[in-house]
């Protein structure tokens, strides 16, 4: 009889929790509907709810609405970049810049963050109404529009009740974390979102704090392959099409690899390159108005693009536009090489115009990944060059260097130090007369400088001094004049003097 009173003691909790919960929840989703149905004009249709426990934004862009009062805790309200792009183009209409990612395009565009921060404020408007209409007298603080996924919102993980909410543009999420205050009516002690909802175990949280293989170590490297790659993409750029490419400082962004190439690709070509060690793809993006600008310089034009956004790409357009792509992660591999790292090879594999979410089954790459941009100008035009790297990919490049290059070398020397030259050796004699000449023969012993010359393609570089090691004839360098590779030139007298009067 005891047990039966229990269980049915337990039941009513549970039911009060579920009843507590939907009549919390429905006032919000209310006011979420009228937000997105009165500024963007779309249909909104509520999913299955889920659980979520997490203390990070897990979205590209996050309305965050604090909540006092009544109830405590938050409101979040979260879409990919792709959605945003889309819903802002449904608001926005043609002003909407799309040579741009749209996470540049936000930071740069007042108008379309007001676009965002206004459906956030209807948002947190209606659901203090709607709240308040059912008893819940709320004070809810101003919405803060963040940016970027893996902002720290709590010391803690905290549980969410996440509900989707599909649109005409894509899916949102709506995530209630929200508890009664003292006096409510429930018990603070039971009030356990897992009582009435199962978290979904199969589905692992991705830590951004904390982004498997990406350590201060993969950033350091990170930043000396893309300095180096800002120099060789504008010497090969000059080289190639007389034109040069300024690139501004990497930027980097650490996510998975599925929810980058889930964003709006809509504003670039895009290119899948093998790095030929098994260990999986590299994505490169450009955007489409410099690509055309490139195609129109490739092809002997003076580098204007036709358009903004081309819908119709040539078979002529299409084979420079891979040559382009190739040049481009040619200069990528040759920067890896230059940092003393196996050189990848990074084969051309593939290459989009626009959209790439549907490629996401091809790569079978899963896991982190580190999304590293470049703000690009050729010309007149800006626009954004983007390297997509998996975290597996570059843990085992990175850990396996196959040799150590000299920093100034790789900062003045446009050729991969990777490249093998032959360094010759030789000693200068006393001047003798021809008479002196004509009588040597086999057997006649020489004088000898103490030093000899060191010789690379033609240009003295060094002087060494010769020693006995271990029975060996070795060299140690006591002076060193090696600059650049391009500066070597045949050797003439006069820089033998040079040399031969540099003796230590």
């Amino acid at each position: 009889m005891l047990e039966v009173q229990t269980h049915r003691s337990e039941s009513e909790d549970l039911s009060n929790i579920a009843m507590w919960y939907a009549e919390v929840t429905n006032p919000i989703l209310k006011a979420a509907a009228e937000a997105l149905e009165g500024m963007a004009g779309l249909t909104i249709e509520r999913g299955k709810p889920s659980l979520r426990i997490s203390a990070y934004t897990e979205e590209d862009i996050t309305v965050a609405i604090s909540v006092e009062g009544s109830l405590k805790g938050v409101i979040l309200l979260g879409l990919n970049y792709r959605t945003a792009f889309h819903m802002l183009q449904q608001i926005l209409g043609d002003e909407l810049n799309t040579n741009l990612p749209i996470s540049d395009f936000l930071s740069e565009s007042e108008l379309a963050r007001s676009a965002l921060q206004e459906i956030a404020n209807i948002l947190a408007g209606r659901s203090a109404m709607h709240l308040e209409e059912v008893g819940k007298t709320c004070i809810i603080s101003p919405p803060e529009l963040l940016m970027k996924r893996g902002i720290l919102l709590s010391e803690r993980d905290f549980q969410q009740v996440v509900i989707p909410l599909n649109s005409e543009v894509g899916e949102l999420r709506l995530a209630i974390a929200l508890s009664p205050s003292e006096g409510d009516g429930v018990e603070k002690n039971v009030f356990v979102a897992q009582h009435i909802i199962q978290p979904r175990r199969s589905v692992v949280r991705y830590d951004f704090s904390n982004p498997e293989h990406l350590g201060r170590t993969v950033y350091l490297v990170l930043q000396r392959v893309h300095e180096r790659y800002q120099q060789l993409l504008n010497q090969q750029s000059g080289i190639r099409m007389r034109i040069g490419l300024r690139l501004s400082a990497a930027r980097f962004e650490k996510d998975t690899f599925i929810n980058l190439l889930q964003r709006d690709f809509q504003w670039s070509v895009a290119a899948a390159l093998s790095t030929g060690t098994g260990n999986g793809v590299w994505i490169l993006t450009l955007s489409q108005s410099l690509a055309l600008s490139l195609i129109d310089r490739w092809l002997g034009g003076p580098g204007k693009a036709i358009s903004p956004e081309k819908k119709e790409w040539t078979p002529l357009e299409r084979i420079a536009l891979s040559r382009i792509l190739e040049l481009l992660g040619s200069a990528y591999a040759d920067a890896w090489a230059q940092q003393g790292y196996a050189h990848p090879t990074l084969r051309l594999l593939q290459i989009f115009i626009g959209d790439l979410s549907d490629q996401t089954v091809n790569f079978q790459i899963s896991g982190g990944a580190l999304l590293v941009s470049h703000k690009i100008q050729v010309g007149e035009e800006t626009g954004v060059l983007q390297w997509i790297l998996p975290a597996e990919s570059l843990s085992a490049l990175i850990s396996k260097p196959s040799h150590q290059v000299s920093i100034s070398l790789t900062q003045t020397s446009p050729l991969s130090p990777a490249v093998r030259l032959k360094l010759s050796f030789g000693w200068r004699g006393f001047p003798i007369s021809i008479q002196q000449l004509q009588n040597l023969k086999v057997g006649t012993v020489l004088p000898l400088q103490s030093n000899f010359l060191v010789w690379c393609e033609g240009r003295v570089i060094g002087v060494g001094q010769p020693y006995r090691r271990n029975g060996r004839l070795v060299a140690k360098i006591v002076r060193w004049h090696f600059t650049s590779l391009p500066s070597l030139s045949h050797p003439d007298n006069k820089s033998d003097e040079r040399a031969e009067g540099a003796k230590g």
